[in-house]
């Protein structure tokens, strides 16, 4: 099966469009880890546009975090950033990655990065997802100690014609280049080989249930979300749904209620 993997360097791309240009699958970037020295984890503004589009279409997506863990509990809290602000209460057909190839804090820790990846995927296979590591060959080769990162599937960037050949266990997707068009915009290409959507329904993981082949019927809620957008304030946003910055500042958990974000989920 063969996909793509987007963020918001892609964000006015349509899905209907890479699923009409005959790919079947997405892997959507939720979030990342700056690699300043604060390192700030932030969310991909183009990640709930992007997940809205495919349930509206029926289309399979994952999604991948960015990383610049280097160690078990950097991993972890990863992980659970990214399970708050971008995979709770949702489903996904496609595997959940750990993104793995940043040169200022993980190159040179091989035990601290392999212990981040570990941190990162027990803590969201604790929570119910299908979880794996995506890197280049060069990385799995000589910067991850792949032999302790059996349980989880990878996902290999390696752009050629060839598929690549390796030292460990198998793979299960291959980004074989950086340069596909779809329209106006490049994306990265991918080529899964096995079939992450009927193993991960049959499994109930990514939110799904045991045996679940779709989505289950939308319920009646009276919470909407609203996704900051920029110029925003929590002033702005309590007086267009009618309510407080207080309000908001409960019912989302927010410590500073002059620091909102792009893309950040509110409950209004």
């Amino acid at each position: 099966m063969n996909g793509i993997d987007i963020s918001r360097y892609q964000a006015s791309m349509k899905l209907e469009d890479v699923k009409r240009a005959g790919y079947g699958f997405a892997i959507l970037r939720g979030g990342y880890t700056g690699y300043g020295a604060n390192r700030v984890k932030c969310v991909d503004f183009a990640f709930e546009n992007f997940y809205r589009q495919a349930k509206e279409i029926g289309f399979p997506v994952g999604a991948y975090y960015y990383s610049c863990a280097k160690t078990y509990a950097e991993g972890e809290a990863e992980a659970s950033y990214f399970y708050e602000q971008c995979l709770k209460g949702k489903q996904f057909e496609m595997p959940i990655y750990i993104d793995v190839e940043d040169s200022h804090w993980q190159a040179d820790n091989k035990t601290g990065v392999t212990d981040a990846i570990i941190g990162f995927c027990e803590y969201l296979e604790g929570k119910g997802f299908y979880v794996g590591v995506y890197a280049s060959l060069s990385w799995f080769n000589t910067k991850i100690d792949v032999s302790r990162l059996k349980d989880y599937t990878k996902w290999i960037a390696k752009w050629s014609p060839s598929k690549p050949t390796v030292s460990f266990n198998a793979f299960d997707m291959w980004q074989y280049s950086d340069n596909g068009k779809i329209g106006d915009h490049v994306v990265d290409q991918n080529i899964a080989f096995i079939d992450f959507p009927s193993i991960i329904k049959k499994a109930g993981k990514n939110g799904y249930s045991k045996g679940q082949t779709s989505q289950p019927k939308k319920t009646t809620s009276t919470t909407t979300i609203y996704i900051v957008k920029a110029g925003d304030t929590l002033s702005g946003i309590a007086k267009k749904y009618n309510t407080t910055v207080d309000a908001l500042v409960k019912k989302n958990g927010i410590k500073n209620k002059n620091k909102i974000y792009i893309g950040q989920r509110l409950k209004v």
